[in-house]
This record gives C-alpha cells, structure tokens and sequence, in this order.
C-alpha cells in the first residue's frame, strides 16, 4: 500500500504559501493523522505493545523477547492466588534475573556469526533421531511430547542447532585448551577416600538366602512362631541337607525358585545386617539366623569372585576425569564470558 499521501489530493483540503513553507490547519493535520491511523495502526500502537529490555553492542533485546524465555519459570512461580501487586513484583523480580543470562546468549550467538560456526539441517536431524533412539522414542512421540510442552518441532529444531552451535563455539575457545592430568585424579580421589576405598575392594560377595517372614510382624506370638521355624531349618542345614531343598521347605520368598538367590554385592553395598553377618563366612558357608526388617533371615555365601574390580576401578578414574573436564569447562567458559562482556557495550533499560 502506498503510505505517501499527497496533500492536495486529499478533498477539501486548501494549501497556501507563504514564502516556500505551506501551512496546513490544525484541522487538515488531525485530518491526516487519523488517516495514517486507518491506514497502518502498527505505526501508533507499535511503541506502545513493545519497549526494549536491553542493548547488546546496538542489538536490541525487547521485553516480549525476555518475557518469552522468562514463561516457563513466570508460570512456575507466579499462580492465580497472588495479588496483582504480588504478580508484578515478582514477575520484575524473574525478568531481573534472566535477563544477564539472555544478554549473554546475545553475546554468544555474536560471537558464532563472528567465528562462522554452522549446523547443517543433516546434523541437527541426526542428533535429534539420536535423543530419539536414547530416549526410547519415535519421532511422533517426541512431537506429541513437544506438543504437550507447548512446543513445535520447529522450535526444538532451532534450540537443537543453537545447542550445537554453542558446544563448537565452547571447544573451539574453552574445551580444546583444557588437559586434565593424571595428577589432578589422583588428587581427587585421596580427597574422597571413602569411595576409592569402595573401589579399591574389588571382592563381590555372591550370596543365597532363606526368609522365613511373620505373618503378622506387630504379633509377638506370630513372630515367636516364624523365628521357630526359622531354627528348624538351620538345624536341617546344620544335619547336612543343601540349601536348595531347605528353601524348597521353609523359605516364604519367591527368590526360592532361584535357590535363593540374592545378589552380588561388595561389602559397600551389603545392608549392615547383611555384612555382619557373612563377613566371616568362606564359601559354602551359612551364617546362623539374622532378625532382619524382612524376616528371620539364613544368608549363604555360595562364592567370591574377584571379577569386577579393576574394571570398576578403572571406571570410576574414567568418571572422576570427565567430572573435573566438565567443571573445568563450565569455570573457563564464565571466565570467557566475562572476558567478552567487558569487551562489549550493554545497556540495560529494564
């Protein structure tokens, strides 16, 4: 639509000189205005429904834009039962504190325009059958998913390729730079000795058990009951019958069907009851019976095996090296950011 309007083309509207000015009644003038209000009502009432939160080395961030990224925790926060003044106090009080952390967003994609970092719509496809498939997920599922979120998948496609924009923006300026040493899991570990210990003990525990269980446990006469039967069946042990067919007679669980199986365990792991009572024990031996939160209880060692610990072992300083790249990279990549807001021009006008 042509937005120039031609003054003497306008019915009933008179124009004189005088000298090379032309002067137009205040009547023409309202005239004209209230035109360009039919015409295009964005140019009035556009300043009105926006206003500027911030400016980002002359990138302006608006306050529709921080309310967008702000709704989810606005809605977490602020409910109906609020007074109005309640409300407003603290939605300034969230807008406040998201706004450094869009401002640095700002920053950021900045600097990925600058370093031309891109993301191909194949990449951004892959990673997302990739959460998919880690998920357990199909794509419609995720879509719904998305849905019931308030999300579409072309959105999540845009948060997917900042997400992976931001990652090469951090190893190209912060990961790459970064070793973590030998020494510095070492040191980690003599620090958390408790579960270096845990590591340390490579031994598991295979163990089998027979649970004779009260019928009702708040009964004294019932208990009594079940701690007798409990007895037998150590003494049936104690006789020489295997510990299949003494579960295959006493034992409530249905753990019986699997000769009484329990688990594999370190002593780390074992409820204390439990510890005390087969740590002494060597292969093939019961202990006597245990009064348990489960039941009157005969704990088997069936075997030691010394099969898992240096794996976990080596797992575990695997473990302790990505920890410390992980916190080693969030405190250099604050530092950066630090860095290139000092270099940068902002200004917040909240």
């Amino acid at each position: 639509m042509d937005m120039h309007l031609h003054i003497d083309r306008i019915p009933g509207l008179s124009k004189r000189k005088t000298g090379n000015a032309l002067q137009v009644s205040f009547l023409h003038i309202t005239l004209i205005i209230s035109v360009l209000i039919i015409l295009n009502p964005c140019l009035v009432y556009g300043v009105i429904i926006d206003r500027i939160a911030a400016v980002v080395n002359g990138e302006v961030i608006t306050l529709s834009e921080l309310e967008t990224t702000a709704r989810p925790i606005l809605q977490k926060y602020i409910n109906k039962d609020m007074t109005r003044q309640e409300k407003e106090a603290k939605k300034q009080e969230i807008l406040h504190h998201i706004l450094p952390n869009l401002i640095d967003e700002h920053l950021v994609e900045e600097e990925i325009k600058k370093l031309d970092i891109t993301v191909s719509k194949e990449e951004i496809e892959d990673t997302i059958d990739s959460l998919c498939k880690q998920n357990y997920m199909s794509r419609d599922e995720l879509v719904a998913k998305l849905e019931n979120d308030g999300k579409t998948l072309k959105e999540y496609k845009n948060e997917i390729k900042r997400e992976i924009e931001k990652a090469r923006l951090i190893n190209r300026e912060v990961s790459s730079k970064i070793v973590i040493t030998d020494e510095e899991v070492k040191k980690y570990i003599k620090r958390h000795p408790s579960k270096e210990d845990y590591y340390n003990n490579g031994k598991l525990y295979i163990l089998q058990h027979i649970c004779i269980v009260p019928k009702d446990p708040n009964d004294p006469e019932s208990k009594e009951k079940s701690r007798r039967r409990a007895e037998e069946a150590y003494k049936a042990l104690k006789k020489g019958k295997s510990f299949k067919e003494v579960i295959e007679h006493y034992s409530d669980l249905s753990s019986d069907e699997k000769d009484g199986y329990l688990g594999s365990f370190t002593l780390k792991e074992m409820a204390p009851f439990v510890r005390q009572a087969v740590v002494g024990l060597k292969p093939g031996e019961f202990s006597r019976v245990i009064d348990t939160p489960m039941g009157w209880q005969i704990f088997r060692l069936k075997e030691i095996t010394q099969g898992r610990g240096a794996e976990d072992r080596q797992n575990y300083i695997e473990e302790v090296r990505r920890k410390l790249y992980r916190k080693e990279i969030n405190r250099r990549f604050r530092e950066w950011l630090k860095g290139l807001r000092a270099k940068s021009t902002i200004r917040i006008l909240l």
